[in-house]
């Protein structure tokens, strides 16, 4: 039995003694003495260079209020809290309205009656439909993830990943994961959950490493940025300050994935074959047509776009006139006539 398992049988446990007592487990969170600590504990140098990264998305199981307060410390204003059953919320989400949002999907101190924690709870999530398990099927297959100080046993999680990897594929589901002393472990994590492993060393409590690798990271970054204001100095001869790029996190993460997949070259050659179309258009084709998932769809057009090998407006997507654009036009030209025959005669 593992770490999480002992834990959650733990919590059942627990509220069964409190159940005995009359109480909820929640009436445990609000009397409990050492349990102030989810409410007082304060930042520490993690917290500081996980809001240093190009995003302001942030996924997390805990309970605590560790990177409110940080946000707070270093932005000056809230970040937008999203709690387990928030439909609403939620839909925004789902539907790229909310960018900036931390999502604690196993609830928060501030209301102890809503956590995940005992074994039922955690059932409930796995075998019940609910706007928290498709709002993260949403972002598993739309998004890129990186999971840092998280483990990856979570059972609710690991639930909708696996449900999706059978859908999908894991070359199809991008995430990436700090983990101490995994060298042995990359090669089946990739193969069978499409999960990028990034080695630090360490023993016992020591994650020291841990922030090393986020601060490598985050070097890596600073110095794209860097470039790209350059780049623009020499066109414009103004003097910029550096600040942060939408998509470097990402760029940086996927720059090891050299192959184009077969869904890239169908995104590419239909733009390059109509030499610019709108972006929902390209999506018919790709979910109508060629039956691939949307979340799948918009996850490769981002990086076609991220990688410079297509362009975009706010609306359309545009080739970029190079040979492989014409090659890959070529490619799915008979595709592209079945498709709008079809689309003709229907």
């Amino acid at each position: 039995m593992n770490q999480k398992e002992d834990h959650i049988e733990a919590a059942s446990a627990l509220t069964m003694e409190l159940e005995k007592q009359g109480k909820a487990l929640s009436d445990f969170f609000i009397e409990y003495p050492e349990c102030k600590i989810f409410k007082t504990a304060e930042p520490c140098e993690i917290h500081d260079l996980l809001l240093n990264l190009p995003t302001n998305s942030i996924i997390t199981p805990n309970y605590d209020l560790l990177i409110e307060k940080e946000f707070l410390k270093k932005k000056g204003n809230d970040i937008r809290v999203v709690l387990p059953n928030e439909p609403n919320t939620l839909n925004e989400i789902k539907r790229d309205r909310l960018k900036d949002f931390l999502y604690k999907y196993h609830g928060c101190i501030t209301m102890p009656e809503n956590i995940v924690l005992k074994d039922e709870d955690y059932n409930t999530i796995i075998h019940k439909p609910s706007p928290d398990t498709e709002c993260l099927k949403n972002l598993i297959q739309s998004k890129t993830f990186v999971f840092i100080g998280a483990g990856l046993k979570d059972p609710d999680f690991n639930h909708i990943r696996d449900y999706l990897i059978q859908i999908n594929q894991a070359q199809n589901i991008e995430f990436w994961a700090f983990m101490r002393n995994c060298h042995s472990e990359v090669d089946f994590y990739k193969h069978k959950y499409g999960t990028n492993l990034i080695n630090y060393e360490g023993e016992n409590t020591d994650h020291s490493d841990l922030l090393n690798k986020l601060s490598e990271l985050l070097k890596k970054i600073n110095e794209l940025d860097r470039k790209k204001l350059s780049d623009v100095d020499i066109v414009t001869r103004q003097d910029l300050e550096p600040t942060k790029q939408d998509g470097v996190l990402r760029q940086i993460l996927v720059s090891a994935n050299k192959k184009i997949l077969p869904v890239d070259e169908q995104i590419l050659g239909f733009v390059a074959f109509f030499d610019g179309i709108e972006r929902t258009e390209c999506e018919n084709y790709m979910v109508g047509f060629k039956k691939t998932a949307i979340g799948v769809t918009n996850n490769r057009i981002d990086y076609l776009i991220n990688h410079n090998l297509i362009k975009t407006t706010e609306h359309y997507l545009l080739p970029m006139r190079e040979s492989f654009s014409v090659e890959a036009a070529e490619l799915i030209e008979e595709d592209i006539m079945v498709f709008l025959a079809g689309r003709e005669n229907g």
